[in-house]
C-alpha cells in the first residue's frame, strides 16, 4: 500500500510540490479548469438551443399571420369654458399689445405741469428747425410768386413742408415768403430761415 511521504513538520510532500508551483503555472491551471466548466455547460446546453429557437420562430411566425386589429379613432369633445377659450384676448394687430411702439417724447408726461409740457415742446422744435436746410429764394418777376426751396422741396407760400422726427411730426407751413429770409409756423411758434444769396428767374 502507497503511503504519501510526510515532512518532519508534518506536512505531505504533494502540498509542498504545489507550493512550489510558479504563479505562471498557477495561473494556467484555474484558466485551463474555467475553460473546461464553460465547455460543459455549452454542451450540456446546446442540446435544447436549437429547439428553443425554432419554438420561438414558430411563435412568431404565428403571431404575425393573425389579422390585425382595425384601428378605431374616436373623437373627443374638448369643454368650452366661456372666457377662456371662446374670446380673443389678446389681438396681435393692435398696437395696444405693444407697448414699445407707443412710447414717445409727444406723449406728455403725467408728472408735467401743462407748462413744462409747453416749455419742452418749444424746446424740441427749436432743435429741430436748427437743422432745417433752407437752398434758395426764387423771386419771380411780374405777377409770379415768390418761391423757395426748403429741404429740397419748392414751395409756395402757404404750402406745408413736413418734417419727421422721433417724438414729433411738424408740419410747417410757408408763412412769409421775404427777399432774404422765410417764415416757417408751427402752431404757435414760428422759425426764421435766413440767406445771404437771392436768386431771381426772369
Amino acid at each position: 500500500m502507497t503511503q504519501t511521504g510526510r515532512t518532519q513538520n508534518g506536512f505531505s510532500t504533494a502540498g509542498n510540490s504545489l507550493r512550489s508551483l510558479s504563479p505562471k503555472t498557477a495561473a494556467a491551471i484555474c484558466l485551463m479548469a474555467l475553460m473546461g466548466v464553460l465547455w460543459l455547460r455549452v454542451l450540456t446546453r446546446g442540446r435544447s438551443g436549437p429547439s428553443a429557437a425554432e419554438a420561438a420562430s414558430a411563435a412568431e411566425v404565428s403571431v404575425a399571420a393573425q389579422p390585425a386589429a382595425p384601428l378605431r379613432i374616436v373623437p373627443v369633445t374638448l369643454p368650452v369654458v366661456q372666457g377662456r377659450n371662446d374670446v380673443l384676448t389678446r389681438d396681435f394687430f393692435s398696437s395696444a399689445n405693444w407697448p414699445g411702439f407707443l412710447q414717445s417724447d409727444k406723449k406728455p408726461q403725467a408728472d408735467l405741469s401743462e407748462q413744462q409740457q409747453l416749455e419742452k415742446q418749444r424746446q424740441d422744435f427749436d432743435a429741430m428747425a436748427k437743422t432745417i436746410n433752407l437752398d434758395a429764394i426764387i423771386q419771380a418777376s411780374g405777377d409770379q410768386p415768390a418761391r423757395v426751396c426748403v429741404e429740397g422741396k419748392v414751395l409756395s407760400q402757404g404750402q406745408t413742408l413736413t418734417i419727421k422726427r422721433p417724438s414729433e411730426n411738424y408740419e410747417l407751413t410757408v408763412s412769409e415768403i421775404g427777399e432774404y429770409q422765410v417764415v416757417l409756423t408751427w402752431n404757435q411758434w414760428s422759425v426764421i430761415l435766413k440767406m445771404a444769396q437771392v436768386e431771381r428767374a426772369d
